[in-house]
């Protein structure tokens, strides 16, 4: 480590300068970066990562080793020190660690669930001591097992299977598959919330479910709770079909059109921007110029994975869908380096799982992918709107591609597709009849 100069004003060394402190560490021979007793960083974090995970013999169970390399090995260990001193999740695991048990999903799962919990877990597997599994789902179930058990229990024969074999059945088949997302788990919350809110009013009304009818359906949107009307239907549909009611509905509330565009110039303005902003985030020049190109939303941009990108002799593909999409230079490069340096914003380094492809947008821990809040919030920042750049992407699209081509190249539900669709024929349909009726008056 260069500490002074010579007479000759070049840098020398600690010894060649005649100190006798030698600004290494006493224990690895590391240079600089002493922080306590003579030791570096890595040094002292090291102890205290033994000293967190330690039984009382002093030693660190077998299961723990692989998370105690994964924490000593970070890259950066000021972090990781930060972090120990600091971080709730840290003295949840110190209090996990004391309780002498193996630390399995069941064990955690049997423990109040928050950000903590939730942090430690994903670190655990992370480090591969705890098996991957599909976490949206299981937090699903987990809420829906808890919101059962504070049920009254004349209601359970009605909710429970509805919940069980209906709601968690068919997310269970959509998480097997991969297809079951942030939004479908939210959703699926709604559904079960309706056909409680439902079932308490039938007990105030004291009325049994088989004689409900349309009429107090009406009833319940309309005084109670109107903003359950998307949510009642599949309690309704389900209960149909088992000849527990007659055939019943909540009408839908019509959807509103959309209403936020950008002109057609600031569009390209905001687009040319995250190709060649060199003072942008890189992660923000690629999500932003994603949405501005394919009108993806950022619920799907940050769940994309690596091996999603590859390059061909004529140029580089992205599949977004069900086919690769060519995709511009200027944003295949972006990507690129995205994929060489993912700038990963977590301490933790991700073990490399082979079969596991990495998230083009890593998150903390890097086993996850990035929260969609915390890119929105970075969009605002940098004043990249994602709503209006989104349905201008859309109306673009479905102005020049047919809805089944928009759904198969860029990964669009097809009734969305058809929406969007729809919606650019009956304003074209609108502005023909506007440049009649003007042409008429002249």
């Amino acid at each position: 480590m260069l500490v002074g100069q010579d007479g000759e004003g070049r840098d020398i060394c600690g010894p060649c300068s005649g100190s006798d402190i030698t600004f290494s560490c006493v224990r690895c021979g590391f240079p600089g970066d002493i922080y306590a007793a003579g030791c570096c960083t890595r040094c002292v974090v090291k102890d205290r990562v033994h000293d967190l995970l330690a039984q009382d013999d002093g030693m660190v169970t077998p299961q723990l080793l692989p998370l105690a390399q994964c924490l000593t090995e970070a890259e950066h260990p000021r972090s990781i020190r930060g972090w120990l001193s600091r971080s709730p999740a840290a003295k949840l695991l110190a209090a996990l660690v004391s309780q002498h048990a193996e630390i399995t999903h069941e064990h955690l799962d049997s423990l109040p669930q928050d950000p903590n919990l939730r942090y430690i877990r994903e670190l655990l597997v992370t480090a591969k001591i705890l098996p991957r599994r599909h976490e949206t789902f299981a937090r699903l179930e987990l809420w829906a097992a808890k919101i059962l058990a504070a049920r009254p229990p004349h209601q359970l024969p009605v909710l429970r299977p509805f919940v069980e074999w209906q709601i968690l059945r068919d997310a269970r088949r959509r998480s097997v598959r991969g297809q079951y997302t942030a939004g479908a788990a939210s959703a699926d919350r709604l559904d079960i919330r309706s056909a409680i809110d439902f079932v308490n009013w039938l007990d105030e009304q004291a009325l049994e479910l088989k004689d409900v009818g349309q009429a107090d359906i009406d009833l319940w949107l309309e005084q109670v709770k109107p903003s359950r009307r998307d949510g009642i239907n599949p309690f309704l549909r389900w209960t149909a079909a088992r000849r527990l009611t007659t055939t019943l509905s909540a009408p839908r509330q019509p959807s509103e059109l959309p209403s936020r565009f950008l002109a057609e110039d600031e569009q390209a303005q905001q687009l040319r921007r995250c190709l060649n902003d060199d003072t942008l985030p890189l992660a923000i020049r690629i999500i932003g110029a994603l949405i501005r190109l394919y009108g993806l939303p950022t619920t799907r941009i940050v769940a994309f994975t690596t091996d999603l990108f590859h390059r061909e002799d004529d140029g580089a593909y992205f599949t977004f869908g069900r086919h690769p999409v060519l995709l511009p230079p200027k944003l295949a490069r972006l990507i690129e380096n995205q994929i060489a340096e993912p700038r990963i914003a977590s301490a933790f380094r991700s073990p490399t799982v082979e079969d596991t492809p990495a998230y083009l947008f890593p998150g903390q821990p890097p086993s996850r992918p990035r929260s969609a809040n915390s890119v929105h919030q970075l969009m605002k920042k940098y004043d990249l709107p994602i709503i209006e750049a989104r349905n201008t992407a859309m109306i673009e699209a479905a102005s020049n591609l047919p809805p089944i081509v928009i759904s198969d190249l860029f990964g669009v539900g097809a009734t969305t597709a058809e929406t969007w669709a729809k919606y650019v024929q009956d304003s074209w349909a609108d502005y023909l009849a506007a440049v009649e009726e003007t042409q008429e008056e002249e």
